[in-house]
């Protein structure tokens, strides 16, 4: 009887670790982290209600940002990359999609309507792009190490810097040799700076419970 009683016990928790496993390989939606599983998909009221505020709260950040490139490097967004890629990180980890799109366009509809900058049409599809660059690698990743946030931001920052490098050479009116060097001073400066914080700050609300 005692034989078969730890049989029944192994099959379940044979089963339970097949569910799990299922859930990572088959399911499409999820993967393992952290114990958990982390969804590409949140479409509950939180997620998407701290998305749109958390949205508001970029703007102000990036319009003073902008405002700061402009006076030091007006061809280079140093400190405007560094800040976009590090929201854009740390809303498409804790809010998934869609919330990491809806914060990214809330941020770019209201550079448009403010002519925040004469690039400000191509930050449509710069956040848009990127926040789903950033959440392919994060949903295939556990994100607990450094190599894999910086991988996601290495996508984040290329895909995003290829939109606002059309905006510099149609735009703007560069040379090609120019917005080649604009962007990748850019991307590599917003990948290295973004991945420090993004990571730091995660594992902060992580660790808060937050997230």
């Amino acid at each position: 009887m005692a034989t078969e009683q730890s049989a029944v016990g192994r099959g379940r928790g044979q089963a339970g670790v097949g569910a799990e496993m299922g859930g990572v390989g088959a399911g499409g939606g999820t993967l393992a982290w952290g114990g958990k599983t982390a969804p590409f998909w949140r479409t509950d009221t939180r997620a998407l209600v701290g998305a749109v505020v958390l949205g508001v709260a970029f703007v102000l950040v990036q319009q003073v940002a902008h405002r700061i490139d402009a006076v030091l490097w007006p061809t280079l967004i140093i400190i405007g990359g560094i800040t976009w890629a590090t929201f854009t990180g740390l809303i498409t980890l804790i809010y998934r999609q869609p919330g990491g799109i809806i914060m990214g366009e809330t941020q770019a509809l209201v550079a448009v309507a403010t002519g925040l900058s004469p690039l400000a049409l191509f930050f449509i599809p710069a956040n848009g792009f990127g926040s789903l660059a950033y959440g392919a690698v994060a949903w295939r990743l556990s994100m607990e190490r450094w190599s894999h946030h910086f991988l996601a931001q290495l996508a984040c920052n290329v895909v995003g810097n290829a939109c606002v490098a059309v905006g510099l050479y149609v735009v703007l009116g560069l040379p090609t040799p120019v917005v080649l060097v604009s962007s990748a001073v850019t991307a590599a400066a917003g990948t290295v700076g973004s991945t420090i914080l993004t990571r730091r700050i995660y594992t902060a609300v992580r660790r808060s419970g937050l997230a």
